[in-house]
Parts: structure tokens; C-alpha cells; sequence
């Protein structure tokens, strides 16, 4: 029987390796075609996952990549509102994903002090994350976007195709090659 390797995650975040919600996870074994269920929590023990955006009468090769989950991130794949629903998580390489539906995690999270305190120090981490990647993406010129991915974030370098890694930046793959080429 799979067992989630608890210490992966709490490697990235301050999480109680011993609550009520790892007897609630199901695993899922994933290749790039598996399509994720909506609405849950999902502990990502091993992979890399790609959120994105597809423009409405876009060709889906022009998809906007807006985050990567690689192994020991937590996030939620939510279909619940409107914007939400805009979203879609591709696999993009196999892998092993835990998780929840999220009714069950709201209920935890009504419960459980411990739970609930982890819930806040996580949306606190994740709404820091999105405000530095809005302003980066508002002020901050590709080559220096890659430089601080080189920098701060070397496993998308490592582990994220660079057609995903250019969309992630806002520039074509061509140009990526060539922000590369000027810096090695």
C-alpha cells in the first residue's frame, strides 16, 4: 500500500507530519496525459506540474504558463469560481501526487486549530509568492527575470521544458534561447 513520504513536504513548509489529513489523502500515479481532478489539495511527492492559461480562441500552443509545482509543493487545483475555472494543471512529466478534496479540507480546517494555523501560514506564503510575481512580471525585463530564476529558483531551469519557461517569463522560446546564449 502507498504511504505519501511526509518529510518531502515538510521540508518546504511547517506542516504537522502527524494530522488527521494524511489518513485522508488518495494517491495518484501520473503521466503527462493524466488530467487532475478538480476541487482538491494536492501534495506533490514526486513530478513537476504546470499551471496555465489558455486565451479563449488561442491555439493551445500559446498557453500561458503561471506556476510549476515540483516535488514537496503543496497547492490547490481549484474549479470553484469563475476565475478558477480558467486554470488547468498539466502534468508535464510522471509523477506522484496525494491529495484531498477540498470539502474534506475545509472541514479539517473548521476542526482543527493546528490545521487551520497551517492554513494561514500557507495562503500567507502563497499570497507573498504571487504579490513578488506580479511585480516582477510589471517591472522586471526577461533577461533579468531569467537571471533571478538562475538565481532563486534553479529547478524550473532544471526540470520546466523552455517553451513553459519562456511562456512563465512572457517571451517566445526563441527569445529565451537567445537571453541563454548572452549569458554562457
Amino acid at each position: 500500500m502507498d504511504t505519501p513520504d511526509k518529510h518531502i513536504f515538510s521540508k518546504k513548509y511547517p506542516i504537522d507530519t502527524y494530522g488527521e489529513i494524511w489518513n485522508k489523502l488518495t494517491v495518484l500515479h501520473f503521466t503527462k496525459k493524466t488530467i487532475l481532478p478538480a476541487d482538491i489539495l494536492c501534495f506533490l511527492e514526486k513530478g513537476t506540474i504546470r499551471k496555465l492559461i489558455t486565451p479563449e480562441e488561442a491555439d493551445p500552443e500559446q498557453s500561458i504558463s503561471i506556476d510549476f509545482y515540483l516535488e514537496g509543493d503543496i497547492f490547490t487545483a481549484k474549479a470553484d469560481n469563475e476565475i478558477e475555472r480558467q486554470f488547468t494543471y498539466q502534468p508535464i512529466s510522471k509523477g506522484v501526487l496525494w491529495y484531498v478534496d477540498m470539502r474534506e479540507v475545509r472541514r479539517l480546517f473548521l476542526e482543527s486549530k493546528l490545521c487551520s494555523t497551517t492554513q494561514k501560514v500557507f495562503l500567507e506564503e502563497q499570497l507573498r509568492a504571487k504579490a513578488l510575481r506580479e511585480i516582477q512580471l510589471l517591472q522586471t525585463a526577461p533577461r533579468e527575470m531569467y537571471l533571478y530564476l538562475l538565481k532563486n529558483k534553479p529547478e524550473f531551469i532544471q526540470q520546466v521544458p523552455l517553451k513553459y519557461l519562456a511562456s512563465y517569463i512572457g517571451i517566445t522560446p526563441q527569445a529565451l534561447s537567445r537571453i541563454r546564449r548572452q549569458i554562457t
